[in-house]
Formats: C-alpha cells, structure tokens, sequence
C-alpha cells in the first residue's frame, strides 16, 4: 500500500507478479472481479512496475458476493500455497487475530496472505459517508473499527490496465485516483501515505 522510500522493504517484480497472476486466476474462476490498487497501481502507471521498495500487493473487490464464495476463494488460495499471514483486528477496543482464508462476512472483510510476497485482498461495502458521499468501506470482523476506505466513484467502473501481456483492472479515473490517495503522485513520497490519504482516513474514523 505505501510508497515509502526505506529501501529495506524491497518486493521483487518476478515473484510479485507471479503470485498476483495466479489470484487473479482464482477470483476470475469465481468470476469476481479484481481491482489492483495503491502501491502496485501507482508503481505500474508512473514507472510501469512494481515499486521495489514496496511490500506488498493491496487488492480491492466490490462486487457483491455471498458468504460461501468469499470462504471459497480464501481456501481456494489457501490449498493453492497462500499461507495466511497472522493479523490483529481492534475489536470493540480488543485485539482479535484473523483466521486463515476470509476473515469478514457476507459484506466487507479481508484475506491476508503470502506465497512469495504478501497481498491483502480488501472486500469492500459501499456506505454513506456526511463528508465524503459514497465509500467504500472494509470493515475485517464484526464491530471492528473501519480499516481502510475509499470513495466509491473510482470503482463504478474501472478501467482495464495492460501490465506485462495481462489485462488488470485499476481504480478509474486512475491517475485522479492516484491525486487523491498520494497527491503529487508523479514523485516518490517520503513515508507510508501522502497526507490527502491520511486527513482522509483521519475524517472518516471521526465520524465513527
């Protein structure tokens, strides 16, 4: 997700991509689309690869699917070498750790996992929000604080992104969307997320 220039978080392009194919050959057998966000969006369109110092990939889905396909998909990833990577959620003022597969329900959650690099799949809901309208909103457990969100407009449609032979699906429009989460996204950014990110999220939990 971030674009933070410590050279010790390094992700390499070959594994990255190899790992990202093969969820996208999952969700696409589930027929659930995949929007390929954040770091990886920013890294393809502004150097057309992943950004080295990154890691991890973030991964958006909207579409609205039952409770049995997101537990399908999560063990689907998990039999195919997708180790879930161990997390806590701030639940009602606790810490609760994630499960392996889909953590979530039959609206919002997330699957955090690794094979040869870490990726984090957002399962987004769309809610109202006073400030900002529209969002979408990934909420990981039940009574879990909200932990990421985004304006719903930029995945009304998305726009198809050609990245090493393979048709992705990015945010749309993607360079307003890459204004709005990293500002001057044409630099490289001094930590974890340009402050439009963070005055964004800050607004958001205010409101909770």
């Amino acid at each position: 997700m971030q674009d933070n220039m410590n050279e010790e978080s390094t992700i390499n392009s070959k594994d990255a991509f190899l790992d990202l194919c093969e969820v996208k050959k999952v969700f696409d057998l589930f027929g659930v689309r995949l929007f390929i966000t954040y770091g990886a969006c920013l890294g393809w369109v502004r150097q057309k690869d992943f950004i080295p110092y990154d890691d991890d990939i973030d991964l958006v889905v909207t579409d609205k699917i039952d409770y049995k396909t997101r537990k399908e998909i999560g063990w689907k990833l998990l039999n195919l070498g997708f180790e879930p990577q161990p997390i806590a959620f701030n639940v009602c003022g606790r810490l609760e750790p994630s499960e392996p597969g889909y953590n979530g329900d039959n609206e919002t959650g997330i699957i955090v996992c690794h094979k040869r690099i870490n990726i984090t799949i957002f399962f987004f809901k769309e809610e109202d929000c006073p400030q900002h309208g529209k969002e979408m909103v990934c909420i990981p457990k039940y009574g879990s604080m909200k932990l990421i969100c985004s304006p719903s407009k930029f995945y009304e449609k998305g726009e198809l992104f050609k990245f090493k032979g393979v048709k992705f699906l990015v945010p749309s429009p993607v360079k307003e969307y890459l204004k709005f989460t990293y500002g001057d996204w044409k630099k490289k950014i001094k930590g974890k997320h340009a402050m439009q990110y963070i005055e964004y999220h800050d607004t958001i939990n205010k409101t909770l």
